[in-house]
């Protein structure tokens, strides 16, 4: 059921949005969104509901203040939407405030602190739940000040489950880069930055790479050879993770 047939059918949900051209993408997932949890809340409806009034919020909330500090108009669609955005956003917060779903669970523990829901988090590795590449980021993340080598396999492992069709969050590659060149692995740092460069990742800075490498040029056509085929193996989706390479 599409957002327009919904608000025919149940015009509480759409209760307080807008109705102008404003958001128009985020406020129909809202609506959707809504209609799931509607009757069964689901962790993941939740979880999908509360990205959605988050990003409406973020969308109306500009769209409001142009309003006010243009027309003077402090109770409109735009400035009632942004107050049903606040309210929902806090009310699925509060009621997903025990869930165990991973995403929640991550939530909870970057937004509030909540070292409750983090423990239970990072317990779920050893179950196989965190199983996509956005929750091995999320762990690898948690790991990077503490444990380096885990951080950087967890990285590996979330590379080697993207779909060919997705994009990959550059995150991952940045951190690869640095990662290892903490562990004072620089060679692999040097692949890594590579890779980074060649996906227009993010932008590098190889001096400090070569300082701190000393690799020889040799070295340095065996890593663009590494970086080659880790970018080809990607974008074929055949990459498998793998910690070292033989230069």
């Amino acid at each position: 059921m599409d957002a327009k047939t919904i608000c025919e059918s149940y015009p509480a949900v759409c209760t307080g949005l807008n109705s102008d051209g404003w958001c128009k993408n985020e406020r129909a997932v809202v609506i959707e969104k809504e209609y799931a949890i509607k009757d069964q809340q689901k962790e993941s409806d939740l979880y999908h509901a509360l990205m959605g009034w988050r990003a409406y919020r973020s969308c109306i909330e500009l769209a409001a203040q142009v309003e006010m500090k243009r027309l003077k108009i402090r109770q409109s669609q735009r400035v009632e939407g942004y107050i049903r955005a606040e309210t929902r956003v806090i009310e699925l917060e509060q009621a997903t405030k025990n869930a165990n779903l991973p995403e929640l669970l991550w939530y909870h523990w970057s937004h509030f602190s909540d070292k409750n829901a983090l423990d239970k988090y990072v317990s779920l590795e050893s179950r196989g739940v965190l199983n996509t590449p956005e929750l091995l980021l999320n762990l690898a993340g948690y790991y990077s000040a503490k444990d380096q080598e885990k951080a950087i396999n967890l990285l590996l492992n979330a590379l080697s489950l993207y779909e060919q069709e997705e994009d990959i969050d550059p995150q991952i590659f940045q951190q690869l880069t640095t990662l290892t060149y903490q562990v004072e692995d620089y060679r692999h740092s040097y692949v890594w930055a590579l890779v980074t460069q060649k996906l227009e990742a993010a932008k590098v800075d190889f001096k400090r790479l070569d300082k701190a490498s000393r690799m020889t040029q040799k070295d340095k056509l065996k890593a663009e050879l590494i970086a080659d085929t880790i970018v080809k193996n990607l974008q074929e989706d055949t990459y498998v993770a793998q910690r070292r390479y033989r230069f």
